[in-house]
């Protein structure tokens, strides 16, 4: 009776985000994927045609270069965002002198918008009107000048290293509460043990964040998987399509070549890769809870 009671109390509270969920997600992905069954035409007109575009996207190569640079994009981010941001996150626990200061700067191009960053970083990457290779060759490192975003070679990774710029100030925040939450009493323990602080943060702190970098890792996949603005902003998919995406491919194929079935195809398979590898990566990543 007790139960049933209590069930009947959450009830309510579940129904307002219950539909949100069902307005905002589930259905325009139940539209999605009636959409993904149709091959609609400029005029409107419409034919079901099944999983006939599924087949085709199975051997479509724009299709799999875009997915590639989908998960390339996802891990060069990853790789560039958490180190500096964990490091950061660190040093301000640490309650330096400017604290709040260095809080401010480092959580201030979060409140930028994405086409604002994107198009401040296309003037700065800018070969010959922005500023970072003059900079470079100011300090003596000309050599390393480029054509950051007309460069395939470099162009996946400059945006990448954008879009975390942008939102670091993020994932510093979510890993300063983890700092913050530790048992001091723990921390001091091994201190007094003769650990030094180095030692203290790679074998007590890291190890006791390890469920937050478990979540923190499976939302950057996510997020990352799901990039688009930057890309179409700053590159429009090129050169030569190394930047091209699954979200900016997806939008071309809707809106430039009224492919409307096949872009929400293009959806569908995403979402399912992501949906999968993210069930995946909080299966490989978890681990037995630690007390404290």
């Amino acid at each position: 009776m007790y139960r049933v009671a209590q069930r009947r109390i959450v009830i309510p509270f579940l129904l307002p985000a219950l539909a949100l969920l069902g307005v905002f997600f589930l259905y325009p992905l139940g539209n999605t994927v009636v959409l993904s069954l149709n091959e609609f035409s400029r005029t409107g007109a419409y034919k079901f045609v099944g999983l006939e575009q599924y087949q085709r996207l199975l051997g479509d190569p724009d299709y799999g270069g875009a997915l590639v640079n989908t998960f390339m994009i996802t891990f060069i981010g990853g790789c560039m965002l958490f180190p500096p941001a964990v490091a950061i996150a660190w040093a301000l626990n640490q309650r330096i002198r400017g604290e709040r200061f260095f809080r401010f700067v480092v959580f201030a191009p979060v409140v930028l918008s994405v086409a604002i960053v994107a198009l401040l970083w296309k003037f700065l990457l800018h070969p010959t009107l922005g500023l970072i290779n003059p900079a470079l060759a100011d300090i003596g490192l000309g050599a390393l000048a480029r054509t950051w975003l007309g460069d395939p070679a470099t162009a996946l990774a400059s945006v990448a290293f954008v879009t975390v710029w942008h939102g670091i100030g993020i994932w510093v925040v979510l890993l300063s509460a983890g700092f913050e939450r530790l048992p001091k009493e723990v921390l001091e323990a091994a201190r007094i043990d003769g650990a030094g602080e180095w030692r203290v943060f790679r074998s007590v702190m890291l190890p006791m964040m390890r469920d937050l970098f478990r979540v923190l890792i499976v939302l950057w996949f996510v997020q990352s998987m799901q990039a688009f603005a930057y890309v179409y902003i700053m590159t429009r998919g090129g050169p030569f399509m190394s930047t091209e995406l699954v979200g900016t491919l997806s939008y071309r194929s809707a809106f430039e070549f009224g492919q409307l079935g096949y872009a929400a195809t293009m959806g569908i398979v995403l979402v399912v890769i992501i949906l999968s590898v993210a069930v995946i990566l909080n299966k490989v990543l978890k681990r037995e809870p630690l007390e404290y």
